[in-house]
């Protein structure tokens, strides 16, 4: 059923050209003019686009690399909705397109993250007008001048694991309880202690998150940047700013008593052995809390460009169009560039069929974001023309 659907609707990336706008034209060789007896022709189309998404996707400087048959693409697609349409009047032109296409993914982690979902949604919009250039008897050339609206949403969710955590926590703590007594003697430097304290968060904690969400993230199967890429990082500095502030309460409690030698060191031991379980259960919930979340961006930018678009009519049945764009200049992506060839069928006086191969690239960068992707694959599109 999806695969139909999506035959039947568009797949991929900003279009503009369908075939079917460029139609048989009459017998004439005059320069292109608009008269106000010319009627409007008007074209409404549906490209199946079966591509897949090469390149690299980055969030906050950490990269994906984005490697997605339209097979990885179908088994994950949610939604997917399209519609593109066209007017003609003489040599003047105007069209526009709209696609959106919802994926999701998720995976096991079996760490301290229990699993994760995805969620992406690409919005894109094409609009141009164009100008017949030359209309001959066979073949036509349009100039075409538009802007693609790009949008790309991303959402991750963690599902944290309550009972991994519980035990970490606990093995956590119970290692780190030693430094910690020795750092509340004043045996360890501070300097010594926060070594000791990020080695043993490393040790027990960030190397349980799961192996498994590295994998997910740094070779997603949907088209998404690695939100979660400094996930081990927020988790460790959670982690070291709650064992500081344990430290310095209880280092607090010991000074109020005005003990000092063994009877501080015996008082340290006590307090440190009674507050052990009790910190273990506060970092569980601590680690659950900033496990448990969803982190989400959504990011967007416009590419204008200028193309040529052409037509060779064969005879009044088949005839092959071609497309190219550049585009972007800076104002969006650095290039966005599109090209597409089909050869087409008109099966009656209104429809047509086309069967032709699209590619889209973007190399997009802003703050935070890296989107540098090429969108290609086979194409099969039915219009009509009225």
């Amino acid at each position: 059923m999806k695969l139909f659907s999506f035959s039947a609707a568009i797949f991929g990336v900003a279009g503009c050209v369908a075939a079917g706008t460029l139609e048989l034209q009459p017998k004439e060789t005059a320069t292109p003019t608009i008269t106000q007896g010319e009627p409007w022709q008007f074209t409404i189309a549906a490209p199946g686009w079966m591509a897949g998404m090469d390149g690299t996707i980055g969030v906050r400087g950490v990269d994906a690399d984005i490697d997605i048959g339209f097979d990885e693409i179908l088994q994950h697609l949610d939604m997917i909705f399209a519609a593109r349409a066209e007017a003609r009047k003489g040599p003047f032109g105007i069209y526009g397109e709209v696609i959106y296409i919802g994926l999701s993914d998720g995976a096991q982690i079996s760490g301290l993250v229990d699993n994760v979902s995805a969620k992406v949604g690409l919005t894109l919009v094409d609009g141009a007008l164009s100008w017949r250039l030359i209309n001959q008897p066979r073949w036509a050339l349009d100039f075409a001048a538009g802007a693609h609206y790009n949008n790309v949403y991303e959402r991750l969710t963690f599902n944290p694991n309550p009972v991994a955590i519980d035990r970490a926590s606990q093995t956590f703590v119970n290692d780190i309880a030693d430094d910690l007594r020795d750092r509340l003697d004043q045996d360890i430097s501070k300097g010594e202690f926060v070594e000791i304290l990020k080695s043993t968060i490393a040790e027990h904690i960030v190397s349980r998150l799961g192996n498994a969400l590295d994998r997910f993230e740094n070779k997603p199967n949907i088209p998404i940047g690695p939100l979660g890429g400094h996930i081990r990082q927020k988790v460790a500095q959670v982690v070291e700013r709650f064992i500081e502030a344990k430290q310095t309460a209880l280092r607090i409690r010991i000074d109020a008593l005005h003990l000092k030698g063994e009877a501080r060191r015996a008082a340290v031991n006590q307090m440190v052995n009674a507050a052990r379980m009790q910190i273990a259960n506060q970092l569980a919930s601590v680690l659950n809390r900033t496990l448990d979340r969803s982190i989400s961006r959504d990011d967007f930018w416009f590419d204008p460009y200028v193309g040529l678009r052409t037509r060779y009519n064969f005879n009044k049945t088949f005839y092959t169009a071609v497309r190219g764009e550049i585009g972007g200049f800076g104002v969006g992506a650095d290039l966005m560039w599109e090209v597409e060839g089909v050869l087409g069928i008109n099966l009656t006086r209104s429809m047509f069929t086309e069967i032709g191969y699209r590619a889209l690239g973007s190399d997009f960068v802003d703050t935070g974001f890296r989107f540098d992707t090429v969108m290609h694959g086979p194409q099969i599109t039915t219009g009509i023309t009225f």
